[in-house]
């Protein structure tokens, strides 16, 4: 952090150690991923180049060649053994027995974040949005910016580059608002996600056969939370870090189970990975320009190719097509609301206020039940199992119960908990601030657990 600081009165030799640093962090986890990373850097510049001084007049196709070129590369990582094992299965049924090779790929964590930076950046080229074409070295930077590297938030182009003009930011902006980031970050991962984690999710949804309605119910809760707090914690922790590098990120949540409609929702739920299927998926395939129906068929073919991303597997399509479902049935509702423009007293309001953020809360968190599975029969059988109302007096810890307790109260008042920290950080002085800083960081690593395991988003 010292070096990025020292280096900006040189801006290039600035974003060239920016670069190498991110290539380090990259090649941490693996040589090879590096090379995949620079080769499809390298790669989309010139294609890019290509889109946006149209070459030759076909920048439509150079645009069709970088897509497809980029999500080959993703498919053929995340998806070879899920095609492999259907191609197999039909060529089987057909009476041809084949054997694809069995290749162990392993995915590049963060392949599929930098992917879709790409991705955007050929589009808006080729949508006349990118009004200049950087330098490779931008460009380059731009793709690998490790901050946000391995699992987004997804920063766009025309978000990030003007940021490096000039030797970008020249002090941190608001420091002890990152500061407040990080220390939140590591709250959420090291304590709450961890805890909940270890003592109960890991172990009912892998057995859920094993246990009773009422733990499992506190496990469904205790996984809104962990998916929700895992996520969070890893853009809180992308955000203020940057920050320190004097880089502004995109915010990617925003409350979202204080959501009072799906499709508030999602406006809320990684909103840098929510913008970008809106904008490079439904849009494309139609948005609302082309009547209700063609909108809510775009919907449920992004929500269901977001599944897909997921991973290869039918849990992840059924979860993307009931949150394709439900978008649509919340656009049809609002259609309709809005045809009978009726009047409803306050009180009435207040209270379709909050059942309407109910049924949207129970259904995140039963979506999130196919998420975590192996399998939709799998997610069936846990709700059949809930809903059997068998072993209710089966132990748990109390422990867990208070945790969840803890995390949802946290995640209610998370915002001005956040605003909060951060005004009084900015009233103490210098040494005191430094002192208190390091307390807490020192607190947090101690109380949490030994082993700190994977985000969740590295396994997509």
């Amino acid at each position: 952090m010292a070096f990025n600081w020292f280096l900006k009165p040189w801006p290039r030799v600035w974003r060239l150690f920016l670069l190498a640093a991110s290539y380090y962090f990259y090649y941490v986890w693996g040589w090879r991923l590096l090379i995949s990373l620079i080769g499809l850097s390298f790669l989309s510049y010139w294609v890019g180049r290509a889109i946006f001084y149209n070459v030759g007049g076909k920048k439509k196709t150079f645009l069709v060649l970088g897509v497809i070129c980029n999500l080959a590369v993703l498919v053929f990582f995340k998806y070879y053994d899920f095609f492999r094992l259907s191609a197999e299965t039909i060529l089987g049924k057909l009476g041809l027995a084949v054997n694809l090779p069995l290749l162990e790929l392993v995915l590049a964590v963060g392949l599929s974040f930098y992917l879709f930076k790409i991705i955007s950046f050929l589009a808006d080229c080729y949508s006349g949005k990118a009004k200049e074409y950087p330098s490779l070295l931008d460009f380059s930077l731009y793709v690998a910016f490790f901050p946000q590297l391995l699992s987004g938030p997804i920063a766009r182009a025309d978000e990030f580059l003007p940021q490096l003009v000039g030797g970008g930011a020249k002090k941190i902006e608001d420091i002890h608002y990152y500061t407040t980031l990080l220390m939140v970050g590591f709250f959420k991962k090291l304590l709450i996600v961890n805890y909940l984690t270890a003592n109960i999710t890991d172990d009912v949804f892998t057995v859920p056969q094993n246990h009773g309605s009422l733990v499992i119910l506190l496990a469904v809760l205790a996984y809104a939370l962990v998916i929700y707090l895992d996520l969070s914690s890893y853009s809180d922790m992308a955000i203020g870090f940057a920050g320190f590098l004097g880089f502004r990120t995109p915010a990617n949540f925003d409350a979202p189970y204080a959501s009072r409609t799906i499709q508030d929702f999602w406006r809320r739920w990684h909103i840098t990975l929510s913008n970008w299927v809106r904008d490079y998926i439904y849009i494309p395939l139609g948005g609302s320009r082309h009547g209700r129906l063609r909108q809510y068929a775009s919907l449920i073919v992004a929500m269901t190719a977001m599944g897909f991303w997921h991973g290869a597997s039918g849990h992840f399509i059924f979860w993307g097509f009931l949150q394709g479902a439900a978008l649509s049935v919340n656009s049809v509702f609002l259609n309709f609301k809005k045809t009978l423009a009726l009047t409803v007293p306050a009180a009435l309001g207040r209270i379709g206020n909050f059942f309407s953020w109910l049924l949207t809360f129970l259904f995140v968190i039963f979506g999130w039940i196919f998420f975590r599975v192996e399998s939709v029969g799998d997610g069936f059988a846990m709700i059949n199992q809930l809903f059997s109302f068998q072993n209710l007096n089966e132990a748990f810890r109390l422990y867990v119960l208070l945790a969840i307790i803890i995390g949802f109260v946290f995640v209610a008042f998370e915002k001005p908990l956040i605003s909060a920290m951060t005004a009084v950080q900015r009233r103490m002085p210098l040494a005191v601030w430094v002192l208190v800083v390091a307390a807490a960081v020192a607190l947090l690593y101690r109380a949490g657990s030994d082993t700190l395991p994977d985000f969740i988003y590295f396994n997509f």
